[in-house]
């Protein structure tokens, strides 16, 4: 059977960022681990906090990336996305949080540097530095970061990364204080019911960085602030919610964080999630419009099309070639879908004099070559 054309050696610009990247993460990672150890008081807290805080990862995960379910991002993207927050932006929290609270005890004393640290230079300075990964890829990497939807899943990712450390930090100190029932009782609230806060905050820049590169004009200037004061400001007031209700009630404050999640994190969760379904619906016309063309020289049928723009019907399909044919029928149909998807979006990012991010004609030819592997594997539901 013809295997895949190969795709041009140009393809991959981002082969040094790539290491470099890798590298970075990798070394911040240990230097994590490391502070996170001795933060933790033991090993034993140390894995026990690891392991509660990374189990549901896939999941979230999962769920955060199926908000983009037409034009998929490169899997080394993502990635960065998650470890940038879990070690570059934990690092500069770190340092930038202590460094400010350290200041304020000395100006105004020990009280009044903890509610102010928490209350607002915590919100800034981590926020902030999630942020700054989301400025880098709308600004260096144009071509994957060009929509709301982009923005969103990276966000989201940065965000979910940075939490998980955190995470770490605090069922660790709780284990090491109170042993598997603080432990248990920290990991429902925090991991469970609030695994996707830190999501939800950084979610709302990317979703702007992406909505303003995506639009254009005023949007540049006005979306971007908007959302990293939008995500700094949700952050704050749920951080000094927190704090005041401790002073009241002191530990059973984390009986009412599931009611203070329905209060102050589920509106802007419920807006994200409303926003990323007017996204698809754009993406899914997106789709259509811009390979119409296609059908009519009888390079696509009406059907492939419908199916690449329709998350109900691929899924279907893909599900269907799956039953039928194993792993690899899948694997074929799921890469013709994409190329599909790929090159609508190519031809998008064409109409609106942006870098295309891959060749159309190698696109035309990849789309030709997988037709003749699902053909030659029987699947004709494409």
């Amino acid at each position: 059977m013809q295997s895949l054309p190969p795709r041009p050696a140009w393809h991959n610009p981002y082969l040094a960022l790539q290491l470099g990247l890798a590298a970075l993460f990798g070394l911040l990672g240990l230097l994590v681990l490391f502070v996170l150890l001795v933060a933790t008081r033991g090993v034993v807290p140390f894995l026990l906090a690891t392991l509660a805080s990374v189990l549901p990862v896939p999941i979230y995960a999962t769920l955060i990336l199926w908000v983009d379910r037409h034009e998929k991002e490169p899997g080394w993207l993502l990635l960065s996305a998650f470890f940038w927050g879990s070690t570059v932006a934990v690092l500069f929290a770190l340092v930038f949080n202590n460094l400010a609270g350290s200041i304020l005890e000395a100006l105004f004393g020990p009280l009044w540097a903890l509610r102010f640290t928490i209350g607002v230079v915590a919100p800034v300075v981590e926020e902030t530095a999630k942020g700054l990964a989301l400025v880098g890829m709308a600004a260096f990497l144009r071509d994957e970061f060009d929509n709301l939807t982009d923005g969103l899943v990276y966000g989201a990712l940065v965000g979910l990364g940075f939490g998980v450390a955190e995470n770490v930090l605090y069922l660790g100190r709780a284990f090491a204080a109170g042993g598997f029932a603080a432990l248990t009782l920290l990991f429902l609230v925090r991991v469970i019911v609030l695994g996707l806060m830190h999501s939800i905050w950084t979610g709302c820049t990317g979703a702007a960085l992406g909505y303003a590169r995506e639009h254009g004009g005023a949007a540049r200037f006005v979306a971007p602030p908007a959302g990293y004061l939008a995500a700094v400001f949700l952050h704050a007031l749920w951080n000094s919610t927190n704090l005041g209700a401790e002073a009241m009630v002191g530990g059973r404050v984390l009986l009412l964080l599931p009611l203070l999640f329905g209060v102050i994190l589920l509106p802007p969760l419920l807006l994200l999630g409303v926003l990323a379904f007017l996204a698809e619906r754009r993406e899914r016309e997106l789709v259509r419009t811009h390979l119409l063309d296609l059908v009519s020289a009888g390079i696509l049928t009406e059907d492939e099309l419908r199916a690449a723009a329709t998350t109900r019907i691929k899924s279907r399909r893909l599900w269907e070639a799956f039953t039928r044919k194993g792993p690899r029928g899948w694997l074929v149909l799921r890469q013709f879908y994409d190329t599909v998807a790929e090159l609508a979006f190519i031809r998008w990012r064409r109409s609106r004099s942006r870098p295309a991010g891959s060749d159309e004609d190698f696109l035309r030819q990849r789309l030709a070559d997988l037709r003749s592997r699902l053909e030659a594997l029987a699947i004709p539901w494409t």
